[in-house]
């Protein structure tokens, strides 16, 4: 299963624990866009699952009977 939500959201946590604890604004601001990021990109990753799913169950395996129809076409065309 690509992406791991879990590690996204703990990789969060871990930055914005790191930025409430640094002392300098920059690099708090630094670390909040980090754990902002790893949030984001949980929820893409969670948002992508069923699209993810289906394309695994896709059986890919033989070529799109079309193409070569459609590709003697476009090749006329020229």
């Amino acid at each position: 299963m690509p992406g791991d939500t879990h590690q996204c959201r703990i990789n969060a946590a871990r930055y914005l624990a790191l930025a409430q604890r640094a002392r300098r604004p920059e690099v708090r601001e630094a670390l909040t866009t980090l754990a902002d990021t790893w949030n984001k990109l949980a929820a893409e990753t969670e948002s992508d699952l069923p699209l993810l799913r289906t394309i695994s169950e896709m059986d890919l395996g033989e070529p799109y009977e079309a193409l070569p129809l459609a590709l003697h076409l476009y090749s006329d065309a020229a």
